[in-house]
Formats: structure tokens, sequence, C-alpha cells
């Protein structure tokens, strides 16, 4: 519900336009996420976080799916579940979603798991050790990020209540629309980088995509060992196996950010790198490379573009 506090924000140019957006937390966050823009804020700034609690996080169309399933996994030692991915790693940012349903965050057992897309800045932290938990950072080359996001976002068109407000325009009006940061939860080199500052922290995890996909089985190993699951090698490649994109489709709608049998919301797409060079001309690519990449020059980030 719009308000003065928090007007829906929405760019718009001829017949085009983008997803339309409150701003919270200093973010992008889409108007399809919640109903109560206010209690969301509020929730957010009070909820309070457990020592075992374990957040899934990054910018959307990174990865986050996949992790989640592989932090899953680890916690439950190669199991595999049809129960959809949303409840049994729920969405931080749902608490007061209106088109599915809603998580709610003190009923989960211990550990909890919890998906966002929050900032480092903005995300929940505890006060003191018995409050500290773990973030695991799942990042990703922007340039197949936009394409992924693009998509997505034309495939949750139809989800219900979002017509009036959904995006409408090409591919080109999307990435200017990217790189000015007028896309859920704003730019990405902004978001990438306040988590990149926290990589030594010792409840950080970091992790790229791209060197994901070159080793899963090792990565799967580098995460267990950071939640503290000793796991048997057998248990570490069976879960690898299960959590490619082969093992993950074999159930594709346990991943999708919906509830129901249709294919609104669908998240897994190719699970590649290198996707972006199917839709960016030269001169997107030049201006990717002045606007978006070069923030991150002297940081010391650096991705793969190329499978």
């Amino acid at each position: 519900m719009a308000s003065a506090a928090y007007p829906v924000l929405q760019t718009r140019k001829g017949n085009w336009r983008s997803n339309s957006h409150y701003r919270l937390k200093g973010l992008n966050i889409p108007t399809l996420n919640t109903g109560d823009p206010a209690k969301l804020e509020q929730y957010l700034s009070n909820f309070q976080t457990k020592s075992d609690d374990v957040f899934v996080v990054s910018y959307p169309k990174s990865g986050t799916t996949w992790t989640q399933e592989i932090v899953w996994q680890i916690h439950n030692e190669g199991k595999v579940s049809k129960e959809i991915i949303g409840r049994r790693v729920p969405y931080l940012e749902f608490v007061t979603v209106e088109y599915t349903e809603k998580p709610d965050f003190e009923a989960l057992p211990s550990p909890r798991l919890i998906k966002t897309h929050l900032t480092a800045d903005a995300i929940p932290k505890g006060s003191d050790e018995s409050s500290r938990c773990k973030y695991i950072y799942i990042s990703r080359n922007p340039k197949d990020i936009s394409v992924s996001l693009f998509l997505f976002i034309k495939g949750m068109m139809g989800a219900e209540n979002t017509m009036e407000n959904a995006y409408n325009g090409p591919w080109e009006f999307f990435v200017d629309l990217f790189i000015e940061g007028d896309v859920p939860y704003s730019k990405w080199n902004d978001h990438v980088l306040s988590w990149w500052k926290h990589r030594e922290d010792p409840n950080v995890l970091f992790l790229k995509y791209e060197e994901m996909q070159k080793d899963l089985p090792s990565h799967v190993r580098r995460i267990a060992d950071f939640l503290q699951k000793p796991l048997s090698d057998e248990i570490i490649d069976r879960i690898a196996e299960q959590c490619t994109f082969k093992g993950m489709m074999r159930n594709p709608k346990t991943f999708k950010i919906t509830e129901g049998d249709d294919d609104i919301g669908l998240i897994l797409r190719k699970g590649v790198v290198g996707d972006w060079k199917n839709y960016f001309t030269p001169e997107m690519n030049e201006i990717f490379e002045k606007e978006v990449l070069a923030k991150l020059k002297g940081s010391g980030l650096e991705f793969e573009f190329e499978p």
C-alpha cells in the first residue's frame, strides 16, 4: 500500500515501464513483495537473529536458489525434498507478501535457514555472540545476472495482481534500468561491494557462481565446513550431483517463487556462464564495462564472463 512515506517508484519511457518499487532500507523492494512497506521495514529493523541462523544472501539471480538447496541438503545430510524451496529456506522480505504464502520465522525450527537479498548494511545482525549468525553470500557476474533478471521479471508478469504495475519493455530498456539501479534491490555494484568488504569476517562466506560451476564438490565441502557440518565424502559428492542444474531440474516446480502447479515464477532457467553474449550488443557491453564493472576497480573483486 503506497503512502507519502512509501510512494510507488517506477521509471517510464514512452509506453515502457520498469518494475514498481518501494524504497526501504536504502533499496528498491518490488511492490509485488509487500502489501505493507512500513510494516516490512519495521519487521526487518526489529528482526532478532539467533546464533545458529544461516542466511543465504545475494543480489537477485546470482545463484540464490542453487545455494539455498545446497545449504538445505547439507543440513539434511544429502536428503532430497520435493517441498517448495521457499518453505524450506524462506525469503525474509516475504513476511508481508500478498500473492503467495507468508513465512513465519518465529515458528521455524532451529537452525533457521533464511534467504534474503539485503545488502550487508541492511541485513539483520546480532548484537552479541549469542545472536551472531552466519551469512553465505553468492555473487555472480553482472552481465549474466542482468539477462537472467530480465527474463525472470518478464516471466513473473502472470502473477496475480501484478499487471497494472508489471515491467513492460524490451531488453534494451532493461539494460539501462539495470545500469541505473532502477531494478529490484538497486545497483548491483553497490550490493556486491557491501558484502565483499566483509569477506574476511569469520561469520561470512563469500562465494562466486562461476567458481562453483567449475568445481561444485569442493564448494559443497567449503560450505559444509563453514557451517561446521562434518559430512563424509560420499554425502558431499551426492549433494554435489543432486545440486547440479540437471539434478535440480528433476523437480523444477520445487524451485518456484509462487505456490501452485503453474509455470509462473519458475526460477531455474539455464544455469550457465556466458549466456549474456546472446543478448549484449558491442555497444551495450562497452557501456556496461564503463558504468558497472569500472565501479569495482581497486576493490580486488573480479569475475569470469566465459564458461
